[in-house]
């Protein structure tokens, strides 16, 4: 393999994007940047830092797509989108991109994403600088803005860098005559050899080199679902589908790919029924969760394990299970069971699902490395602390298994659509001087519409508990002795809804 190496300006290499010359791969992920990396980058170039090479292959004439193409970029994506965005604002070929604004500070030769005050120094935009396309229209325009003369000299030095092509990005060109199994192996090495990488993103390249269009076709459905769900979330459902419940091959990035690929190959007849499967039970999971308040998810990590348990139940899962099953993406989110190890212990799960285990048997995983649930939970109700993310699912949960409604006008909520209430008010206890913890407390929070919250806001729970009917107030798990409303024992009221909430938790939780 014959490997040139070669010297690109900045504008050249933003040119051949953003006319199509220079494509990116179906296998390539998506931009990921932050706009403070984009800053970064532009800083480097300004002080002459190098920004590493990129790699471009020439597109084997059978995979062009039209004349223009001629390149594939195949290390370097997140760096080549950035130089657009900083020369540009925008990318003219990538639309679902927000811009970027960059502002140079001449005086102390920054970079920065804010906006300057009015009584700072004359800041000047990336963008409209590097649109000048000569030095003289330059200076026009550096006089126009009455730039004070002392910061030409750096804002010309810049404009020079980017504009002028001063500064040079090292380019490796490889050849058109490489199979596509050569360009998924040289990118998997590339990018994924030797670094800490999600095995979504090795996957997903395997399954472009075999069958492009299915990769194509799972991010359209991504897209299209009415939860917010991560593609790579649907690439672990793919795999687990296909290996029949297996979601990491091997423990090394290249083993990882090779080890794919004979799997792909060797099933490629079926590969269109399995992502139809794919696609038929990530909805009926969705549907699952809709019906149960969820129109977002905390985590989609569950959703492979779900979604694969109502595949090999097929039309034989009961309603016992699917409550069973939700019960189990509760705890599993609450005790966060993906947030390390995910794929080993994802792996974990979907075996006992193969082996024909229950919900039951998957909730038996989690005791086995957080031990007694039931008596967990409860322990983080009697601290009472209200952490937003775990609390926030503990709260709607028990709230949603009692069928509680809004207090104003008795409709239902839903986990992306509540607000947090504070049954004794925020601002009368902390006039009170009462410690934060009792503010705060679990037991002092229920949930309600934006607008309820609102309209009760600083009311004292005497009265607007007394309009509400008995079987409201035992949904939101409020006692009904009267006395406890009173301000002067709101903490007597918080132990008491507490144990209710802990006995919830007991007759919930308890398999």
């Amino acid at each position: 393999m014959k490997l040139q190496t070669l010297q690109f300006s900045i504008p050249r290499l933003v040119k051949m994007l953003e006319n199509g010359e220079i494509t990116i791969p179906v296998l390539q992920r998506d931009y990921v940047w932050s706009k403070e990396q984009v800053r970064d980058l532009a800083e480097s170039i300004y002080r002459n830092y190098p920004i590493g090479v990129m790699i471009l292959i020439e597109i084997p004439k059978d995979y062009r797509t039209n004349e223009k193409e001629q390149y594939w970029i195949l290390d370097g994506q997140q760096r080549l989108i950035s130089l657009c965005l900083i020369m540009q604002r925008t990318c003219s070929t990538l639309e679902k991109l927000k811009p970027v604004v960059i502002w140079f500070d001449p005086k102390n030769e920054t970079f920065e994403l804010r906006k300057p005050r009015e009584d700072k120094e004359k800041w000047i935009m990336l963008h409209e600088l590097f649109s000048r396309q000569t030095m003289i229209e330059v200076y026009e325009w550096l006089n126009e803005e009455e730039i004070p003369q002392d910061f030409h000299p750096k804002i010309l030095d810049l404009w020079t860098k980017f504009r002028g092509g001063f500064y040079e990005v090292p380019v490796y060109l490889l050849p058109d005559n490489l199979d596509i199994d050569d360009i998924a192996n040289i990118f998997v090495r590339v990018n994924f050899a030797g670094t800490k990488v999600k095995g979504t993103d090795i996957y997903s390249t395997m399954i472009t080199v075999i069958r492009p269009d299915l990769v194509k076709e799972l991010k359209e459905f991504s897209n299209q679902l009415q939860i917010d769900i991560d593609y790579g979330i649907l690439v672990r459902t793919f795999i687990a589908f296909l290996t029949d419940g297996v979601v990491k091959l091997e423990s090394r990035v290249l083993n990882q790919a090779e080890k794919l690929k004979e799997i792909l190959k060797s099933k490629e007849d079926i590969l269109p029924l399995i992502k139809e499967h794919v696609k038929e039970y990530t909805n009926k999971v969705l549907e699952l969760l809709q019906e149960n308040g969820f129109k977002e998810i905390p985590t989609g990590n569950v959703l492979p394990i779900m979604a694969y348990y109502l595949y090999k139940k097929g039309d034989s899962v009961t309603n016992e299970e699917k409550i069973g099953l939700m019960k189990w993406f509760i705890l599993a989110t609450f005790f966060q069971r993906y947030s390390t190890s995910t794929e080993t212990r994802m792996n974990e799960d979907l075996k006992i699902i193969k082996e024909k285990g229950s919900y039951k048997d998957l909730i038996k995983k989690i005791v086995e490395k957080e031990g007694n649930i039931v008596d967990r939970i409860k322990t983080y109700l009697e601290e009472g602390k209200y952490e937003e993310a775990r609390y926030k699912l503990l709260l709607f949960t028990l709230l949603k298994f009692s069928n509680a409604k809004d207090l104003c006008n008795n409709g239902d909520f839903t986990y992306d659509y509540f607000t947090i209430h504070h049954i004794f008010p925020k601002k009368i206890l902390s006039d009170l001087k009462k410690d934060e913890t009792i503010i705060n407390d679990i037991g002092n929070l229920t949930i309600l519409t934006a607008d309820c919250n609102l309209k009760l806001s600083d009311t004292l729970p005497e009265e607007y508990l007394s309009r509400c009917k008995d079987e409201q107030l035992k949904a939101h798990y409020i006692p009904l002795e009267k006395e406890l409303w009173q301000l002067d024992n709101v903490e007597e009221f918080i132990k008491k809804r507490k144990e209710m909430l802990m006995k919830a938790v007991e007759d919930i939780f308890k398999i």
